[in-house]
């Protein structure tokens, strides 16, 4: 029933965090022995290729749950070797391992050479470690089951708003600690980044329709550096027992709010089909998102920050080494940025900045956000609307880079009527139109915000990111739910 409704259990997720890592064969016993197995092969492939890069990651994750089915922990590790390395004639080559061991880089390495070689002498510098991302008596390895599970039974015990109706609940936190290091000619890095995340999901019934309500916050730092606020995990269960009124929406244009967690789902959407160099190689979005050129309202302002303390996605370098650096996308309403990777930095470094991001540090290498920020306005969000209707619960969206046509799967949409709610509530509706129409049709945009974090998976590796934004009026055609995104 669950995974109808696109819900997993916490025993299923508990499933999956100990059953998808695989199996380590060779533990690591201090970085310093990682940087020398990846110093040598990028030695050996340079005496051969003009570039090499070498990345490597040991990455553990723990999943503590609570639900109606029980109560556990999981975890699991999982290991990858990633090197890479550039042809004279620009080809790009790469060679994938799960074995971080000295003998499984050698072997990585030698599977790229297409003959013996004596290793080049090349400088690296010195080695530039990153500092902790939490205090040294917080070290997530250290942390019991007992310890863990205590924790989630808080956030469960907090929630003053359960009732008979609440026909599933569910408390989790998550926890991905990576070990990451990057090695080419002049760069010699390594960071741990501890990433976060605390879930509380709640399903109720409303006649013959589920209602499924979500609180979560993600950080990197330590497990107590951060928590649900007692009003994000009562409001949590209120979404979900929210009465709908049962007569049918009419499809048309209206004047609506966009809730924070709404507009978030937006902006990432359309930065990962738009504001890429993937997405540039495109004609059609090469011609209408053309650097300078206007897609959005003026009261518009995007940036994407790796570098923001404790953000869900944030890093010290890329997964291509590059050291992590703001970059705005849009300015007042116009195209100023693009994320991108190594290959298109070079061939176009003035609008865009290194962003190549892998699926768990080890999956393919694409441009993605880190933390992406819409800048906030100067009103009150209770303000901004008089009438039309407030969207609440942002389920998900889909843009069409070819048509630029957009479709925002939402919650709820609350009827207002002279600044105040009517009382009417539909579920499952739909914001659809054109990505840049709808985005021009912004006039007014909160002071206050709201950091959405989301982890997403990409053949079984893990993508993580965070979005902040403030409410958002504009105009845009609202119709019933058509199905499943």
């Amino acid at each position: 029933m669950l995974g109808s409704l696109g819900v997993a259990s916490a025993q299923a997720l508990l499933w999956a965090c100990s059953s998808r890592p695989r199996p380590v064969q060779h533990p690591i016993e201090v970085s310093g022995q990682v940087r020398n197995w990846l110093h040598d092969a990028v030695a050996k492939l340079r005496a051969e290729y003009p570039f090499a890069h070498a990345l490597a990651v040991s990455r553990r994750r723990t999943t503590a749950g609570i639900d109606v089915l029980g109560a556990g922990v999981a975890r699991g590790r999982c290991d990858g070797v990633v090197l890479t390395v550039r042809t004279r004639e620009g080809a790009r080559r790469e060679h994938v391992t799960s074995d971080l061991s000295s003998t499984g880089v050698d072997t990585a390495s030698r599977a790229l050479l297409s003959r013996a070689v004596r290793p080049a002498t090349i400088e690296l510098g010195h080695p530039q470690i990153a500092p902790l991302p939490f205090a040294a008596n917080q070290d997530p390895r250290d942390i019991t089951d007992a310890t863990l599970l205590g924790k989630v039974a808080e956030m469960t015990k907090r929630d003053q708003e359960l009732s008979s109706r609440i026909v599933y609940a569910a408390s989790l936190i998550d926890i991905d600690d990576a070990n990451v290091w990057s090695v080419s000619e002049g760069r010699d890095l390594e960071q741990r980044l501890v990433r976060i995340r605390r879930v509380l999901t709640r399903v109720a019934w409303n006649g013959t329709r589920p209602i499924v309500s979500e609180a979560s916050r993600g950080w990197i730092g330590g497990i107590d550096a951060q928590d649900l606020s007692d009003a994000e995990i009562a409001n949590a269960t209120r979404g979900a027992l929210v009465l709908a009124t049962p007569s049918a929406f009419e499809d048309t244009e209206r004047d609506v709010l966009l809730d924070p967690d709404v507009a978030a789902t937006i902006i990432d959407a359309s930065a990962r089909a738009l504001l890429t160099s993937t997405a540039l190689r495109r004609p059609e979005v090469a011609r209408r998102l053309a650097a300078g050129g206007a897609i959005a309202s003026p009261v518009i302002t995007l940036v994407d920050d790796p570098a923001v303390p404790g953000g869900y996605g944030s890093c010290y370098f890329d997964d291509e080494g590059e050291p992590a650096s703001k970059l705005t996308l849009l300015d007042a309403g116009r195209v100023v940025g693009r994320l991108a990777d190594r290959a298109a930095v070079e061939h176009e470094s003035a609008t865009m900045a290194g962003r190549g991001r892998r699926p768990g540090h080890i999956g393919p290498i694409e441009p993605a956000p880190s933390n992406l920020r819409l800048q906030a306005g100067t009103a009150a969000a209770e303000d901004l609307l008089d009438d039309g209707y407030v969207l609440q619960g942002g389920l998900g969206a889909v843009v069409d880079a070819g048509s630029d046509r957009i479709v925002v799967s939402v919650a709820r949409a609350i009827e207002r009527h002279g600044g105040k709610d009517t009382g009417r509530v539909f579920a499952d509706v739909e914001l659809v139109g054109d990505f840049a129409q709808l985005l021009s049709s912004v006039t007014a945009v909160s002071i206050t915000t709201q950091t959405i974090s989301l982890r997403d998976e990409i053949d079984g590796q893990p993508m993580w990111r965070s979005i902040e934004a403030p409410a958002l009026r504009l105009r845009g055609m609202l119709r019933a739910r058509r199905g499943p995104l």
